[in-house]
């Protein structure tokens, strides 16, 4: 974690049981957050628990777990991260550190820069801060 502005998410829903490993794709996935195809011969992490009685597994490319980890200080909920991202970003008016830059992949920069850009246009649009 760089000195970047961390987002908090209040998370009432631990859970009761919870694995987590870095594997190599042997065929294609999709990942939980940004929807995209995780080919094989790829990182990612794969995920499984139990949340309220209820199995699940995630599957998170490498571009998303760069968000996660230089967000994310204190927890986070599956296939939420941008949206939290994003209304932190809003609720900063997009003036995001450049050192939060500095762990993301190529990929990830342009999601976090298409989030800024959308805060910044709607200012724009305003006509003043918010």
């Amino acid at each position: 974690m760089n000195n970047c502005s961390c987002v908090y998410v209040s998370d009432d829903n631990s859970p009761e049981f919870f694995t987590e490993k870095s594997v190599i794709a042997r065929k294609q996935h999709k990942c939980c957050e940004c929807g995209r195809t995780i080919e094989p011969g790829e990182k990612y992490e794969y995920a499984c628990g139990i949340w309220n009685g209820d199995f699940d597994t995630f599957k998170m490319c490498e571009d998303c777990l760069s968000v996660r980890d230089n967000f994310f200080c204190d927890g986070f909920n599956y296939t939420e991260i941008y949206e939290a991202l994003r209304e932190h970003i809003f609720a900063i008016d997009g003036k995001v550190a450049s050192s939060c830059f500095e762990g993301l992949t190529a990929r990830a920069r342009d999601k976090v820069f298409d989030l800024i850009e959308e805060r910044w246009s709607y200012l724009d649009e305003r006509g003043d801060d918010e």
